[in-house]
């Protein structure tokens, strides 16, 4: 008897050591995944907002093959093109997200578009125009720093794509 007794406090014992450990274990646990989720996000969206900079700069890129008279050097039209792709896409802070017009006058003002020829060795030669376009990641990051995990550290201040097109000039 005194044996069954001794067993019923061990279990009970036993049973109070243990109570809150799952919860504990939950905690620790759900830190390292969250952290893991979180990281994984934060890449996604770096490289989200890389792939629109890459088209705008490719949208540039396409822009000075199709105008007439061929663009200048900081051709206006060729940077509306790079403009108006990058308005079409979710890379503007939620403050300024409102019509695609708002859009269109934060990128004007944060980006960064050169449009660069080469000059002309001879008549008939190619032209070489390269469209860079330069975007402040670290001015808008998508989303917010996490506490414990400081994306400042690893990731990019800015993102900056290239792209380039050739005309034979006259």
């Amino acid at each position: 008897m005194n044996a069954g007794c001794s067993s019923t406090s061990g279990q009970s014992h036993t049973r109070t050591l243990q109570r809150g450990v799952a919860a504990t274990e939950f905690a620790l646990v759900f830190v390292v995944l969250f952290s893991v989720l979180y990281a994984l996000a934060t890449f996604g969206a770096v490289l989200y907002t890389q792939q629109a900079v890459t088209r705008a700069a490719e949208e540039g890129a396409r822009a000075v093959g199709l105008l007439t008279p061929a663009p200048t050097a900081q051709d206006p039209r060729v940077k509306d093109a790079v403009y108006d792709s990058l308005a079409s896409s979710l890379v503007v802070p939620v403050a300024s997200s409102g019509n695609v017009t708002s859009r269109r006058s934060w990128i004007v003002s944060q980006v960064t578009v050169d449009v660069t020829p080469s000059t002309a060795s001879a008549p008939g030669a190619y032209i070489r125009y390269v469209v860079t376009v330069t975007y402040p990641y670290s001015a808008n990051r998508l989303l917010p720093s996490m506490l414990l995990l400081d994306s400042s550290r690893w990731m990019p201040d800015q993102l900056r794509s290239r792209a380039s097109a050739a005309l034979r000039s006259s």
